[in-house]
């Protein structure tokens, strides 16, 4: 789920007696377009001893680019990123942890780092449920369009290998569809150099279950323009997908079921309220609330973790909505920035220096121009679509079975608001089979998280938890039985 964080203009009032010491390996995301994108630098000492560096993004397959200079002044550090014309800037708020900004080009980004490490040498993260070949069940990649042939789609078909007696009866297989969370993802939903997806098709497809997983638009092999659409293209994408399953003489087509996470959990039921090929849904941190609400509690958890109180937090809520209902009414971007301006000036005109001291760093023109630059998102399609859409009308819309599970320790989807708003959705559907579990100690990755924080995502080994594996796999068979 895309998040928005006011993170670069809250004030940092920490001092430091102790020697700033960079080395070693440190590590922490940019998000660009919804989607975090890991960063991970190396700091060593040359034969000289001078701080050396270089740094890597994993998922853009970049590895031991190098830091053209290194400059460290008692608190703060700036470092050279000639290859990409930018730099990045930051303060120690620790001995290990960093707090800056990522420059590129003219933009800017929020990238807070912290220290994995204490030597040179950057280990690749152990991810042991990734599956491996060889595979005991077919795998096959395989390309479908939609109806009209304006999109082309990659995806990864998996079923268990028939047995000559299947072979000959023709067995057909209950097959479900995976659905990918906001961001531009791949077919295995890779995030950290975890793919949930991949790990949730070997489970299913073991336990005799047919199992689709596609790339998103501009992803892969997919075609499209992923940055100029919305969840209900997504929507339209899945019915692609429902249609190529249906044309399968493998799969039995009263048996397809969605499998959402994320936004692809508000995606399923919008689908299934309106296709009824649609056998069931499985929501994985799926909403029951509108958008701009799941966008409130992304933001104000972070400031309450901060130790902010409460009445802070909701006059920078009362900004936060002034810019985003802004953003879905003004159609010129420049119309918009030059909105975003007055309402930061006439906000700040009502707050007390308490309120001020608390929230803003910088002038005021650095702070509207980080707005401006930060809340320009707010302007694109898919905000607008998301900040208005009420899941739970498509879940009141519903006639089959549904699971929805959610992560106790889930910061991005709040289970506490969510899961109850999802069963008083399905309450007035015609569904006779629902179901909402909160698993205990999971986080919205549906891994067992300790500090349970965004940036734990990467630091865990476990991609998904087994005992979620197991419920989704016990309810769909019961409900393919019944």
């Amino acid at each position: 789920m895309r998040i928005l964080l006011f993170t670069t203009v809250l004030l940092f009032n920490y001092m430091f007696s102790f020697c700033q010491n960079i080395t070693g390996n440190w590590q922490g995301n940019i998000e660009v377009n919804g989607q975090q994108i890991p960063i991970v630098f190396h700091f060593y000492k040359d034969s000289s001893g001078k701080t050396e560096g270089k740094w890597d993004s994993p998922t853009q397959n970049a590895k031991n680019l190098p830091c053209s200079d290194i400059l460290i002044k008692n608190d703060s550090v700036m470092i050279g990123l000639k290859i990409i014309s930018g730099f990045y800037e930051g303060k120690f708020i620790s001995a290990d942890s960093i707090a800056g900004m990522w420059h590129q080009g003219k933009g800017q980004l929020a990238l807070n780092i912290t220290k994995i490490s204490n030597d040179g040498a950057f280990e690749q993260p152990k991810r042991p449920q990734t599956p491996k070949p060889p595979f005991n069940y077919d795998v096959k990649d395989v390309i479908y369009s939609n109806t009209d042939n304006t999109m082309h789609y990659g995806a990864t078909f998996t079923k268990p290998f028939l047995s000559p007696k299947e072979s000959a009866i023709n067995k057909k297989y209950t097959a479900v569809l995976l659905i990918t969370g906001s961001g531009k993802q791949d077919r295995d939903e890779n995030i950290f150099d975890h793919k949930p997806f991949a790990v949730i098709a070997d489970y299913l497809t073991k336990r005799g279950i047919a199992v689709l997983r596609v790339d998103d638009r501009g992803m892969g092999q997919t075609t499209g323009d992923f940055d100029t659409s919305s969840s209900e293209d997504f929507a339209k994408d899945v019915e692609a997908g429902i249609k190529y399953l249906q044309s399968r003489k493998d799969v039995n087509s009263k048996h397809i079921g969605l499998i959402g996470h994320s936004e692809g959990g508000m995606i399923a039921p919008m689908v299934a309220a309106r296709d009824k090929d649609v056998a069931f849904v499985v929501m994985l941190a799926g909403t029951g609330v509108p958008g701009a609400t799941i966008n409130d509690y992304q933001n104000v958890l972070p400031m309450e973790n901060a130790g902010m109180n409460e009445v802070i937090i909701q006059k920078f809520i009362a900004l936060h909505h002034a810019l985003t209902d802004a953003a879905t009414f003004f159609v010129n971007t420049d119309d918009y920035k030059n909105e975003v301006s007055k309402i930061y000036y006439d906000w700040k005109k009502k707050q007390s220096p308490e309120t001020l001291d608390a929230l803003i760093k910088g002038t005021d023109e650095q702070v509207v121009s980080s707005l401006q630059n930060r809340y320009s998102s707010f302007h694109s399609k898919w905000w607008k679509f998301f900040l208005i859409h009420d899941p739970a009308k498509d879940l009141e819309k519903l006639s089959v079975p549904v699971l929805a599970l959610n992560g106790e320790k889930d910061i991005q989807v709040d289970p506490k608001i969510n899961l109850p708003a999802i069963e008083a959705a399905l309450k007035k559907s015609t569904s006779k089979k629902y179901k909402t579990v909160e698993l205990p100690g999971l986080n919205h990755l549906f891994q067992h998280c300790k500090k349970c924080t965004f940036e734990e995502y990467g630091e865990l080994e476990e991609t998904f938890a087994p005992e979620a594996l197991k419920i989704m796999g016990d309810w769909i068979e019961e409900v393919v039985k019944k």
